[in-house]
């Protein structure tokens, strides 16, 4: 068999949830072997009010220039397999990608547009009230330009409602329509979720409900058929303000020389009836995960450099396996897991991505015209780029 072979799938799904870092989410891995730091001060949850807020643990530019430079963060961690026993029972039963960062060492709109096609106009989100649009290529774009199926599950259009070509499409649509398209037997070919505020698990949400909603979603999906087919990748779109013991790869710096890219670790699950299992430690980003939508659907490159000249993660998947059990309906009583032993060690980091880091390139249109490089969120200059 050829690896488009080895690697097809029918349907993809991107479920995106917000804030959290690796060590704040996932100390429980720490008996399978995970890199995760342990004994850290347990987070309550829902984290305490004040001073938690939407904008606590700050996680803007500023904010990760200030972690990259002095350590400055939230310092806890989330009871994994108490507060999070689903998640947890994933990231056992399927794939974890412990070194997955963000894209862009920043907050939400970079790393959502990120994605969703690769490349991000800007390092800010926008203000209250106000709605930018770029005309930019985009994974779901690109689907619908060649024949595919694809809804983006939203319910107030953030991030799609960006993309020129997506934010007035019928395929952006309430994630209430999730469950009536499955009952129809009309679920697509390629599928990004978005959950509302309070069940997005940005702080100050119960993340249990954050994520008690995502295993509906996935529950729903599993429901309708085509497990042995399907690949789901669940991520966080950024570190939301908190540590992480990990310093990631310098791959992209902006012109004040500070580190963009990699942002800091957040998790990413990816799960599905012919996904390998087992805890990966390959460095990857969100880039990894739009390139793998469209190696897994069999898409062209999309015209952006960073993404199309990812290597994904299409080699975790393989048709010629044994199929996976599915996951546990929703509501089931998850009963405790019971770790390896003896305990494995964790595995050291990778190397560092080949090549020195870059000054981050230019925004390419859907026409290929380019816009600047995002710029938009000045840190003091530093000496030299990073190394």
């Amino acid at each position: 068999m050829t690896l488009a072979e080895l690697t097809a799938a029918q349907r993809v799904v991107i479920l995106i949830q917000e804030n959290h870092t690796v060590d704040n989410y996932f100390g429980g891995l720490a008996p399978w072997g995970a890199n995760v730091a342990t004994g850290w001060p347990v987070l309550q949850n829902p984290p305490p009010k004040p001073p938690f807020s939407a904008s606590y643990p700050p996680h803007n530019r500023q904010a990760y220039f200030e972690w990259l430079t002095s350590g400055k963060a939230e310092h806890s961690q989330v009871d994994t397999a108490t507060v999070l026993p689903y998640y947890l029972h994933l990231a056992v039963s399927y794939a974890f990608l412990e070194n997955h960062c963000a894209g862009f060492g920043t907050d939400s709109t970079a790393n959502h547009m990120l994605l969703v096609g690769g490349q991000s106009p800007t390092l800010r989100n926008p203000a209250s009230g106000t709605a930018p649009e770029w005309d930019l290529p985009s994974v779901p774009g690109s689907a619908g330009d060649h024949g595919l199926t694809w809804r983006c599950y939203s319910d107030d259009g953030y991030p799609v409602s960006f993309y020129t070509q997506l934010k007035a499409s019928p395929s952006v649509v309430p994630l209430s329509h999730l469950s009536s398209d499955a009952a129809a037997g009309a679920l697509p070919q390629l599928m990004y979720i978005w959950h509302r505020s309070g069940l997005d698990e940005h702080p100050p949400s119960d993340v249990t409900a954050g994520m008690n909603a995502v295993w509906q979603a996935v529950d729903t999906i599993v429901n309708a058929g085509g497990w042995d087919d399907t690949v789901f990748m669940l991520t966080w779109d950024d570190w939301g303000g908190f540590d992480d013991h990990v310093a990631t790869p310098a791959v992209e710096y902006t012109p004040d020389n500070v580190q963009v890219a990699y942002g800091a670790r957040v998790p990413l699950l990816m799960f599905g009836g012919r996904v390998k299992p087992g805890i990966d430690s390959r460095w990857c980003s969100h880039i990894s995960i739009p390139k793998t939508a469209l190696q897994l659907l069999d898409l062209p490159p999309l015209g952006v450099p960073r993404l199309d000249d990812d290597a994904g993660l299409a080699d975790l998947v393989d048709t010629s396996r044994q199929a996976n059990p599915q996951p546990p309906a929703y509501g089931t009583a998850l009963a405790p897991l019971t770790p390896p032993s003896p305990r494995p060690a964790p595995r050291p980091l990778p190397p560092q991505p080949s090549g020195r880091p870059q000054p981050v390139g230019p925004v390419i249109r859907r026409s290929g015209a380019a816009l600047p490089p995002p710029n938009d969120a000045p840190l003091p200059k530093q000496p030299a780029p990073p190394q």
